[in-house]
């Protein structure tokens, strides 16, 4: 599959993962995205975030953050779909977020932009709160920037204490088609 296929699959409100080791595109419905008015970091992360225990980089280790989330989820994250993110990344929509303690990378996230949506695919630590405290600071990047929402598929055990919203899938779709029209740009603030 290549970029522009998968561009269109996403623009459709389709997220891949390898099923079998073969690259799919999915939908699932109800959706859940995280709503910048309604974000909830817990007390606990605040805390760690204050104390800035990481430096944190946009872009600088794209393809380390996504091998990283493979390790973790080999049989999500093909080697297949591997090379389609770094395309992607290449071709400026699929970004990551790193935390990083000296010179060792302890964690990050990554996704892709569409317009003013973004769709967080997976995060990963090496220390433990890393990939939080990248998830926070891609919510505060992503307000900053003007986006409109950030897109997490499903909630899980662990995204649920964030506070995301489910909505029906037409009613992201409506939305992501609205976004895709609303040009920005990810950059750190």
């Amino acid at each position: 599959m290549g970029v522009r296929e998968a561009l269109m699959a996403y623009a459709d409100g389709a997220f891949p993962m390898a099923e079998e080791g073969h690259l799919q595109f999915f939908h699932c419905d109800p959706r859940s995205v995280l709503e910048f008015n309604s974000f909830h970091v817990p007390k606990r992360l605040a805390r760690i975030v204050k104390k800035a225990p990481f430096r944190i980089t946009v872009d600088r280790a794209f393809e380390r953050v996504v091998r990283g989330c493979r390790a973790d989820r080999p049989e999500w994250i093909s080697e297949e779909l591997v090379q389609l993110y770094l395309e992607l990344h290449r071709e400026g929509f699929a970004h990551s977020i790193e935390a990083w303690q000296g010179e060792q990378l302890a964690g990050g996230i990554y996704g892709m932009a569409l317009g003013s949506a973004f769709m967080a695919e997976s995060m990963f630590h090496n220390v433990t709160h890393a990939s939080n405290v990248c998830l926070v600071e891609l919510m505060q990047t992503l307000k900053a920037c003007e986006f409109d929402f950030c897109d997490i598929q499903y909630a899980n055990e662990h995204t649920v204490r964030f506070g995301p919203e489910t909505i029906p899938l037409e009613t992201f779709k409506d939305r992501l088609n609205r976004a895709i029209l609303k040009p920005t740009r990810f950059q750190r603030p």
